[in-house]
């Protein structure tokens, strides 16, 4: 008889804590990777992002490290993105997010000849779909869209050249989150390339006597597309932070670029959180 009672208030509070693990998740949901917004007036400040929940379904964004290139560029790198879902007090919750960054062509001259002049603009878009399927089991399906586009030009000793180029990449993706405690939660996330457009380039050359057009493209070889990430995720009551180390096709991050080949993945997200009404 008191073994029974004893399984019974094992059982009751095991429930008990997945049940306020569960609420825990809805006011305070991970937004990376899947379909949740932040509530709204709740902010998220961290080493990497800035997040608002405007209202609770709409968030907006920004990534904080290239607000800082100045020193190393002379220049900021402005960016910014929002995220429109639907309630997430749902079951299954669906949102969609855009993104866009902007590159001045002091900043590119820095990083490539100081003769040149460029720009460089670059959009990222995503739709998620996200799933509770057990008070402690969340899995959030998304696909990933995004496109760059270029223009410079650079005076050489005889010549000047002109040109622009553009990429398109599509991915998807499966995060599975198992939550142990309110504050412990293991993570695996598992991203697949879909399709990843050669670099197209139009290039006009100049020398004063010779004018010469071009299309040109340019496609690896040997393209590897799977990503596999592991991690954990801790939460606090005032601050939030997710780590994971994998390996496979690293994802630039902000714009959302594959690498061409397989990397070691470092996957890591801080901040801390306040209402600010």
């Amino acid at each position: 008889m008191r073994a029974r009672l004893a399984a019974r208030l094992l059982l009751a509070s095991g429930l008990a804590s997945l049940a306020a693990g569960a609420a825990e998740q809805e006011s305070n949901p991970r937004t990376d990777y899947t379909a949740y917004t932040r509530p709204a007036g709740r902010t998220a400040l961290g080493p990497f992002k800035l997040e608002l929940g405007l209202i609770d379904e709409v968030t907006i964004g920004t990534y904080v490290p290239p607000w800082f290139a100045y020193p190393a560029l002379g220049v900021v790198i402005p960016n910014g993105y929002v995220k429109i879902g639907s309630s997430r007090r749902n079951r299954f919750t669906l949102a969609g997010r855009a993104g866009y960054t902007f590159i001045d062509g002091k900043g590119i001259a820095e990083l490539a000849d100081k003769q040149a002049s460029a720009s460089a603009a670059a959009f990222a878009s995503e739709v998620d779909a996200s799933l509770r399927v057990t008070p402690a089991l969340f899995l959030s399906l998304g696909v990933d869209y995004s496109h760059i586009h270029a223009i410079g030009s650079a005076d050489q000793l005889a010549s000047s050249i002109e040109g622009a180029s553009t990429a398109d990449t599509w991915s998807t993706r499966l995060l599975t989150e198992w939550h142990l405690t309110r504050s412990f939660a293991l993570s695996l996330l598992l991203r697949y390339l879909i399709y990843q457009s050669p670099l197209n380039a139009d290039v006009d050359a100049d020398s004063g006597v010779l004018t010469v057009q071009g299309d040109l493209s340019g496609e690896g070889t040997r393209r590897r597309r799977v990503s596999v990430v592991p991690g954990v995720a801790f939460e606090g009551q005032n601050w939030e932070l997710q780590a994971g180390i994998g390996y496979g096709v690293a994802y630039v991050p902000i714009i959302g670029m594959p690498t061409a080949n397989a990397w070691p993945i470092v996957d890591l997200g801080f901040a801390f959180r306040f209402d600010l009404y």
